[in-house]
């Protein structure tokens, strides 16, 4: 199994726990105490394991290049977009962690006053929240496709 699937299947996982926990933090001023290390330690994590499956599908992506070309052949649409799309995620990965270091201890620390900027900064959380979940689903559309475009089995 090639590191990048690994890590792809590890994202899938952190992402919807660091939006959920960002969503709380943003929206439920009475939990941020307790949210603020699980939101932290989850965004961050969550954007390291981005990054780490977005280097070894790059380097996946060279190895079935340069095998489809030894083969006379050419890359699927599709892989070309997954790898478009996993781009896009691990950017909106990177972005959610910037907002989450920002504002946990700005305008939305524990105990702060409720105000215009903390209603703003919860829109930001929530705003990254949904480019998270949204490119987590078409990455994980497209690489379900790709992966299981050639097999004759599945096709219609």
């Amino acid at each position: 199994m090639p590191v990048h699937a690994l890590a792809g299947h590890l994202v899938i996982i952190t992402a919807p726990l660091a939006t959920l926990v960002a969503l709380v933090y943003a929206w439920r001023p009475t939990s941020r105490r307790g949210m603020r290390l699980p939101l932290v330690v989850f965004s961050v994590l969550n954007a390291a394991l981005a990054i780490w499956a977005g280097t070894a599908g790059s380097a996946l992506l060279g190895t079935l290049r340069t095998t489809a070309q030894g083969a006379g052949q050419t890359l699927s649409p599709t892989v070309l977009s997954h790898a478009h799309e996993g781009d896009y995620l691990t950017l909106s990965s990177v972005v959610l962690v910037v907002a989450v270091l920002t504002v946990v201890w700005w305008v939305l620390a524990p105990g702060r006053e409720k105000s215009a900027g903390a209603i703003a900064a919860s829109w930001v959380l929530t705003a990254a929240v949904v480019a998270v979940w949204w490119f987590t689903g078409t990455t994980l559309a497209e690489a379900l496709e790709s992966v299981w475009s050639h097999h004759t089995l599945w096709k219609t």
